[in-house]
């Protein structure tokens, strides 16, 4: 319960300071933090003597977002000037992503196919280190497991194909 007090303290204590700071900075006005002999502080907007220091924040400074460049769509002119103008290198590195995703779609397919070989259907053979029966559903749980997200590669990268064919 003393340490929900002292937080709750501390939080209203910040709160209050931070009102004052706010208030303070837009009067242009000091602001002060005064430390009591228990340690404990305060802010405020007049020095009261010992204990107080003035408070010297930098302003803060707000950087607007640029604004995007609208879309390009299929049937403006822009998109296809920019098409036109793609040096060989941007076919190459589109050619070389293909390659690089067909090898992997290869490779999980190929580990799909390992996989459902060891599931066979939801009847594994048991291994001979999985005498305790609840080993065995593991592996199970497991290989179920790693069937569905190795589908959901699968699915992933035939998208990522397709959107680069386009």
């Amino acid at each position: 319960m003393l340490k929900q007090s002292t937080v709750l303290r501390s939080l209203l204590t910040l709160g209050v300071g931070w009102f004052l700071f706010t208030g303070a900075q837009a009067k242009g006005s000091e602001m002060f933090v005064c430390t009591n002999s228990e340690g404990v502080r305060t802010y405020q907007n007049s020095d009261g003597g010992n204990g107080c220091v003035p408070l010297n924040l930098n302003p803060i400074t707000v950087v607007p977002v640029p604004k995007s460049s609208p879309p390009l769509t299929a049937g403006s002119g822009r998109s296809a000037a920019a098409y036109d103008n793609r040096s060989s290198s941007d076919f190459n590195a589109k050619d070389d992503r293909m390659k690089i995703l067909q090898e992997e779609l290869r490779i999980e397919e190929s580990k799909l196919k390992s996989l459902k070989d060891e599931y066979k259907s939801g009847q594994p053979d048991r291994l001979g280190s999985e005498r305790n029966y609840q080993k065995y559903l593991d592996r199970v749980g497991r290989l179920e497991q790693e069937i569905m997200v190795t589908n959901d590669n699968i699915e992933i990268l035939k998208t990522e194909l397709i959107r680069l064919a386009e």
